[in-house]
Order: structure tokens, then C-alpha cells, then sequence
């Protein structure tokens, strides 16, 4: 991997160390610049996950992907510019009910001896921060994070956020070692499972300077803050919106950190 067109693609210009500060800026980067996103899935093009076409697909053609690949690839990254850092597997939780065990990605770093939850590929509830496994509560623009100890699992945590007044659960991981290859099963059922829903239409979904959003098969979400609204994309008008999942925010903001 080469590491300074990874920078480049996540539009970070300081030399890469090893810091609680550095990691945070990284993370924020990542997720504001690279979008989850199923088009692969939709067009028939098997998704992999070896790190040097997932390296092609990400940083040399500028796409995004599913967590899998996202997170992958991110773990990589940090592991060769030097952190502490692992996958980990994690179970969504569905609404009511948790769903099939350990079929998401993410990552977990340890630095000074605290340990942090990474993740860049939960589409757009994506934290923009490192979340310490302490129970301590990260702000967001639109709420808060905190991962807290899992009672019903032993050994697990959960992963919550706080819109307004109320917790919700996104799902309960463990720290046990997880390499790419074990998410083999799970990334398959994400694009052939009839019960995926990453096969029947479009999911893409990225983190704002000030918000998210997410294109679900023609319905466009944005969130600003605590204000959401919704518009149904007309197909005259979806690729078009596709498009703006992958435009460079620079070109608005002209930022580069």
C-alpha cells in the first residue's frame, strides 16, 4: 500500500504518527471523503477482499464500499503507519432484535493502553471519532456515541448513539482478533443473500462536514444537525445524485488538513 496517495485520497497532508489527535483526524478524514456504497453489489462485480484490489478500488479509482472493505482497508493502513490495531466483528442490532452474529466489520486500536472503536463502514452512522470502550459519551453533530459493557453477551460491547433524549443500540461486538478472510462468509451473504439489503437497490450512504446522508434505492435522506428530510429521486435525476456521493467535498470547502 502506498501510503502517501492513501493520505492523498483522504486529502491528509501531515506526516503520519502516533497519536490519539493524528487517529482522530484520520478517521474524521476517511469518513467524510470515501462513501459506503453497494454499486459493485448491484452491478453483478464480486466484491473482494484482498487488500491490494480493495487498495485499487478505494484510493486509485475513488470509490467507496461496504464495511468490509472499508474498514479492511483502513486497519491496514493504520497497522503500517505503525498503531496498535485490529478487526473485530460486530452483530447489528435491528431495530428489535439482533441480527446474524458477527457479520459487520470494524476496527479496534489501542493506544497508551486505551482501547478505541474505529469504524469508517457503518455508512452514515459512522462516528467521526474514536469511541473509548469506558462508557464515555463522543459527541457528533447530530448526537452523541459512547460503547458501554454488554450484559446479555459476556466479554462484549455495544455500540450506542443518542439522538435527542433517547439511546439506541447499533450493535454488540467482542476485542477477539478477526482477519479479513473470516468476514468471507458474511461479505457473500451481503451480496447474494435474498435477505440482503445490499442486492436490491441502491445503499449508499456518506458522513458530511455537518450532517449525513443516504440514498435508499430512490429515496434521498440529508440530515443537518437534528433536521431531517427526505425527497424521492426521480430516475431522470438518480445518477446524477450517485455522482454526489463521490464528489470531492474539497471543491466546496477547499480544506486539506
Amino acid at each position: 500500500m502506498n501510503i502517501t496517495s492513501y493520505l492523498e485520497r483522504i486529502q491528509v497532508s501531515k506526516t503520519p504518527q502516533v497519536s490519539q489527535s493524528y487517529l482522530e483526524m484520520l478517521q474524521y478524514q476517511q469518513v467524510t471523503r470515501v462513501p459506503f456504497e453497494n454499486l459493485d453489489v448491484l452491478r453483478n462485480i464480486p466484491l473482494s477482499l484482498d487488500d491490494t484490489n480493495i487498495y485499487e478500488k478505494i484510493v486509485i479509482r475513488k470509490r467507496g464500499g461496504l464495511c468490509y472493505e472499508l474498514n479492511g482497508l483502513f486497519n491496514s493502513f493504520l497497522k503500517q503507519i505503525g498503531f496498535d490495531t485490529h478487526l473485530i466483528a460486530g452483530t447489528i442490532y435491528r431495530g428489535d432484535q439482533w441480527g446474524e452474529s458477527d457479520t459487520h466489520a470494524a476496527i479496534l486500536v489501542t493506544i497508551h493502553d486505551e482501547r478505541y472503536l474505529i469504524d469508517v463502514g457503518f455508512g452514515g452512522n459512522s462516528p467521526r471519532k474514536p469511541i473509548p470502550l469506558t462508557g464515555q459519551q463522543i459527541s457528533d453533530v447530530d448526537g452523541f456515541y459512547r460503547v458501554r459493557a454488554c450484559p446479555e453477551v459476556e466479554d462484549s460491547f455495544v455500540l450506542e448513539k443518542k439522538e435527542r433524549s433517547k439511546w439506541l443500540m447499533l450493535y454488540r461486538f467482542n476485542t477477539k482478533k478477526w482477519s479479513l478472510d473470516n468476514f468471507t462468509f458474511a461479505c457473500d451473504q451481503a451480496q447474494y443473500s435474498p435477505q440482503s439489503p445490499f442486492n436490491k437497490g441502491y445503499f449508499l450512504m456518506k458522513v458530511l462536514e455537518s450532517g449525513r446522508k443516504t440514498l435508499f434505492d430512490h429515496s434521498l435522506t440529508l440530515v443537518e444537525g437534528f433536521n431531517k428530510t427526505k425527497e424521492n429521486i426521480t430516475p431522470n435525476r438518480i445518477d446524477q445524485v450517485v455522482q454526489q456521493f463521490f464528489d470531492d467535498p474539497s471543491e466546496d470547502t477547499n480544506q486539506s488538513r
